[in-house]
């Protein structure tokens, strides 16, 4: 028989040990198995940059001096990445196998990477399943995912943003800006230039000072809030649109709705000629003048013209089973 303290020593061995497996193991279990990145190269100051991430959470930020890096990791399912710089080209992409089994919910093991880039640079960037957070690009900026959200800042020249389901926000935008979004919605504040926006089953809110608007929905609404805007088109079906335009008194609009509705409140001291249609059981609502709507000899058509000042301006639009209001700021 072994002496009590022996065998006391012996168990606390025992269990020493197999804390120690267990430890193993955990740390086994939680160590991440992505792949590192940590890439650095200098660049031209308006370099073409190629970037394509088809899962994960991504950042790009323009910074001050002629260098593109990445850092971060790769996603979990990743099989490596290229990169190449020569003669003003960038590229980044990193390479999944061809068949892949994504979960777009488990983001436990994404990619999560941070690009640096010239602010004069011209960048495209392309994921699938992903989030991606772009920022300070002055060359321009073509940033296109499937299934996530894209939130830009102070982006300028020409911009192009494009999500299938998602949601796209940006901040202090100009130039050429085209927003596109289909399941999703956009907001955007505080841009200026040449403004498109585009959206399926999705809405839209925009604040904006741009010369120029061009908005267009499907199932969706928009609401406008427009200081300085010349030229605003708009076209909705089975939605609504109200735009108000303030500090804009010879304006030219034009808009269409089909099932759907588009109200505009305009300045006081607008001038323009006004020409409003509406057919198939559509109505039309004039909170600008004392001038009202005339039905059509025959069917339920009506219609409206009038001018206000000396007419410098024009507001043309129509619908088709749906409704047309003008009212006052």
């Amino acid at each position: 028989m072994q002496p009590a303290s022996k065998l006391s020593v012996n168990k606390a061995w025992a269990s020493g040990l197999f804390s120690i497996m267990l430890l193993g193991v955990s740390q086994l279990a939680l160590a991440d198995p992505r792949q590192a990145v940590d890439e650095s190269v200098s660049v031209s100051g308006n370099e073409k940059i190629y970037i394509e991430v088809m899962s994960g959470e991504i950042t790009i930020k323009a910074i001050a001096g002629n260098t593109f890096s990445v850092k971060g990791k790769l996603d979990e399912k990743a099989t490596g990445y290229e990169f190449d710089s020569k003669d003003g080209f960038t590229r980044f992409e990193m390479t999944m196998p061809r068949q892949v089994n994504y979960n777009w919910n488990d983001k436990t093991h994404a990619a999560e990477l941070s690009f640096e880039v010239p602010v004069g640079a011209s960048v495209e960037f392309k994921g699938v399943n992903g989030n991606v957070n772009v920022s300070g690009i002055h060359g321009s900026s073509q940033i296109g995912t499937v299934n996530g959200e894209i939130t830009a800042n102070d982006l300028r020249n020409s911009v192009k943003l494009s999500t299938v389901n998602g949601e796209i926000k940006l901040k202090g935008g100009s130039g050429t800006v085209e927003l596109n979004s289909v399941n999703g919605k956009i907001d955007d504040e505080g841009s200026s230039g040449r403004l498109s926006y585009e959206v399926v089953n999705g809405d839209i809110k925009a604040k904006s000072s741009a010369d120029e608007v061009n908005v267009s929905t499907v199932n969706g609404d928009a609401k406008l809030e427009l200081t300085g805007t010349k030229q605003l088109k708009l076209s909705t079906v089975n939605g609504e649109v109200e735009a108000t335009l303030r500090n804009s008194t010879a304006p030219r609009i034009s808009g269409s709705s089909v099932s759907g509705d588009i109200e505009l409140k305009l300045d006081t001291n607008i001038s323009a000629r006004f020409d409003i249609k509406a057919s198939a059981g559509g109505s039309i609502s004039n909170k600008l003048s004392s001038d009202k709507a005339s039905k059509a000899k025959y069917g339920p058509a009506r219609s409206l013209q009038f001018t206000l000042g000396s007419g410098d301006g024009s507001v043309e639009l129509s619908t088709v089973s749906g409704d047309v209001e003008l009212d006052k700021l």
